[in-house]
């Protein structure tokens, strides 16, 4: 993807011959006529940003004065550094160390030559691109470092912590939250019948199934072994029962086709429901696994949900 570039400078003419030049090189453009616009632009365009050309001597806000204000912003959202070329008229070394200083990368002189801006584009190419790496590589270690490298569920720790964030947001607007704990039943007996490939497949399969019957705003987990966590936002207390009892036939309705086999799988699920009251997530969490001891106990394949 060609590279997006935010174009500051208050000479309309400065401006519209930059992005000319860009346009033809192939740059996607946005621009800005003073610092204050040039903050706007960024707030607005900074997800896909890959270079800010600013210049220096503006009305309302200065270059200087803008880039600051970006870096803080940057920083204050924990964002990737984005380049900054400062332009000016000025050969100044207060100016060029001044341009640093703000939080600039570099620095051309006014007039720009059109080969001198070829050149600094392809380096400020080649650094796009290897933030992009950068950041790619960012996102995959952080989906493996939170993910069950199994079933592609959120593992224990991700879902603990999607658990305090859930908890906090129904302490603070009142929103009610429903937590399961889900275990299938017998699974060593599926393990030591059809081997633990056969336990992988159904582990895999039962995740799958109750993935698609989630909505977007619900969380599955896997918490250890055949124990899974379910955390669903915003759910009437009247449906709770009604919802994971739907889940329970999912996944006992069909077996899990394993090697042309069939293996049939049920699940025990231990529900607890959150309001805001002020017990912690350990509280919660036994209030489940309670629940879902007592569906061990009392036959399997059921849901066990004591209101509050």
């Amino acid at each position: 993807m060609p590279m997006k570039v935010l174009v500051v400078d208050d000479t309309n003419t400065d401006r519209l011959l930059l992005k000319l030049h860009l346009s033809k090189l192939g740059y996607r453009t946005v621009e800005a006529s003073n610092g204050q616009e040039a903050i706007d632009q960024f707030l607005e365009h900074s997800q896909d940003l890959d270079l800010i050309l600013m210049d220096v001597q503006m009305p309302y806000m200065n270059g200087f004065d803008a880039v600051r204000s970006i870096r803080k912003i940057q920083e204050q959202q924990n964002q990737e550094w984005l380049p900054v070329i400062f332009l000016s008229a000025s050969a100044e070394d207060d100016d060029i160390e001044g341009a640093i200083l703000a939080g600039g990368d570099d620095y051309l002189m006014k007039p720009i030559s059109q080969k001198v801006l070829l050149a600094k584009m392809l380096a400020m190419q080649r650094i796009a691109d290897m933030r992009r790496r950068l950041v790619d590589s960012n996102l995959a270690l952080e989906h493996l470092a939170s993910t069950d490298h199994l079933t592609d569920v959120a593992n224990r720790r991700s879902f603990e912590l999607m658990l305090d964030r859930e908890m906090s947001f129904t302490r603070r607007y009142g929103v009610p939250m429903a937590f399961a704990m889900f275990d299938l039943d017998k699974f060593k007996v599926v393990n030591d019948t059809y081997g633990h490939d056969a336990g992988d497949a159904v582990l895999v399969e039962v995740s799958k199934r109750i993935k698609m019957a989630l909505r977007d705003s619900d969380i599955i987990g896997r918490l250890g072994g055949e124990e899974f966590g379910i955390i669903l936002h915003n759910v009437k207390e009247e449906d709770v029962f009604k919802v994971f009892d739907r889940y329970r036939s999912i996944v006992a309705e069909l077996p899990v086709v394993h090697d042309g086999i069939e293996i049939p799988i049920t699940a025990s699920i231990g529900v607890a429901m959150y309001t805001g009251e002020l017990e912690d997530k350990a509280v919660l969490l036994k209030r489940a696994d309670e629940s879902l001891y007592e569906a061990k106990e009392t036959g399997r394949n059921k849901v066990i949900y004591h209101p509050l």
